[in-house]
């Protein structure tokens, strides 16, 4: 029996292992490039989630980034399109590809002075490979990103990755996260991020989608002039890892 237990223990170490690693390793991608002019100088860029480009709230929310920046010429807001690399087994691996080569391409444009980086569940990927690819390549802008739901998964085991990572980067980081929703590795706050906690929210009736949906619904609706600043907020007011329980 102890010999049967063995085997068995050593066959599912073995698949875990391939499965890993198989979730590790990227696809080969073309990956798409953002392509603004050099002399931008504020950019918004927002990450959908895996197998999800046409979601609404991300599009209303670059709307209004584009409506509330309108008037500075050198801005540019982009809702990126990574449905070309789309995969739930290699959502990490993937959209972590896709950031690094994001964060040299932006690296380049010595103009940029802000970055604002919103992200849906597994986008938040790319906003944290971009943030640390820019760095690296000797990118100086200020950034701040914003979390909505984050999907913290790296690889197949790695549950907590985005937990511990997510907003390491980052000159400032928020998250908006419910933590009622179905959706596996999505409801845990973010010990890099300032977090809110939009749980005991009741949904506007107007609110039909699934529950992992509804933090960037809540972004939407909070969005002013105020949220759209650049380089206005700190984390000496809003510390790292701080959750914010919002109450009807």
């Amino acid at each position: 029996m102890k010999k049967i237990f063995v085997i068995i223990s050593i066959i599912l170490f073995f698949c875990w292992s391939i499965l890993e690693i198989y979730c590790r390793i990227p696809d080969k991608l073309n990956i798409k490039k953002i392509q603004i002019p050099e002399n931008t100088q504020t950019l918004v860029l927002l990450f959908h989630g895996s197998n999800d480009h046409q979601n609404q709230e991300l599009k209303s929310i670059k709307d209004n980034f584009t409506k509330y920046l309108n008037f500075f010429e050198t801005a540019k807001v982009i809702n990126y399109d990574w449905s070309y690399a789309s995969s739930y087994l290699k959502a990490s691996a993937n959209t972590m590809k896709i950031g690094r080569a994001i964060g040299i391409e932006i690296s380049n444009l010595k103009n940029i002075k802000n970055i604002r980086l919103i992200t849906h569940s597994a986008g938040a990927f790319i906003a944290e490979s971009l943030c640390n690819s820019y760095k690296a390549n000797g990118g100086s802008a200020h950034i701040e990103t914003t979390f909505l739901d984050p999907f913290n998964l790296r690889g197949f085991s790695d549950f907590n990755y985005g937990v511990r990572n997510f907003g390491k980067c980052s000159n400032f980081s928020s998250s908006i996260i419910n933590t009622d929703d179905g959706v596996p590795t999505t409801n845990t706050m973010l010990k890099n991020s300032w977090n809110i906690d939009i749980t005991n929210l009741n949904k506007p009736i107007n609110f039909k989608e699934k529950g992992h949906y509804f933090p960037p619904f809540y972004y939407l609706l909070s969005m002013n002039e105020d949220i759209v600043k650049m380089n206005n907020r700190r984390h000496k007011e809003y510390p790292r890892g701080e959750v914010m329980i919002l109450n009807d």
